[in-house]
C-alpha cells in the first residue's frame, strides 16, 4: 500500500527536467539562428563600429551555412551579403568558418564568444541573440 501512494504521488507531481541542448542547437536554434554583433575586439582595442552594430550573423543548421547580412549602414559602399561554410565541434570548444578556425570562449542560449590570433593578435568576436 505505501508503494502503490508513493508511486501515485511521484506519477502524479509535476517534475521539471531542463533539457541539455546540443552546442549546435544552441548555435542554430534547432534550425536557423540569427544573432547581432555586440563586441569586435582586436589586439585588445575594440573595433565595434557603427557600420556593424545592424548586421545580422545567421547559422543555418541544415545546410551548415553562415550568413552575414550587412545592414542599412555600410562600412564600405562596396559591401555585400556573404555566404560562408561553418562547422562547429561536436564538443562547441571550435568553430570553423570559411576555413577560419575560431576557440568557442561562451556559447549559450543567448551569446557566442569566439576568438582567433590573427597576425599575432588576438580577435575576439561576440555575438547575442537577435531580438
Amino acid at each position: 500500500m505505501l508503494l502503490a501512494t508513493i508511486s501515485l504521488i511521484t506519477a502524479c507531481s509535476p517534475i521539471e527536467k531542463e533539457v541539455q541542448l546540443m552546442p549546435i542547437d544552441y548555435l542554430t536554434g534547432g534550425q536557423t539562428k540569427t544573432w547581432k554583433l555586440t563586441q569586435f575586439k582586436n589586439a585588445e582595442i575594440d573595433q565595434l563600429v557603427d557600420c556593424l552594430k545592424d548586421d545580422k550573423f545567421t547559422f543555418r543548421k541544415k545546410d551548415s551555412k553562415y550568413e552575414w547580412s550587412k545592414g542599412e549602414s555600410k562600412c564600405y559602399t562596396e559591401d555585400a551579403d556573404a555566404v560562408f561554410d561553418f562547422k562547429l565541434s561536436a564538443d562547441g570548444s571550435t568553430l570553423v568558418i570559411n576555413e577560419y578556425e575560431y576557440k568557442v570562449n561562451r556559447l549559450d542560449i543567448n551569446n557566442l564568444e569566439i576568438e582567433i590570433i590573427l597576425n599575432g593578435h588576438k580577435q575576439i568576436l561576440g555575438y547575442s541573440t537577435l531580438n
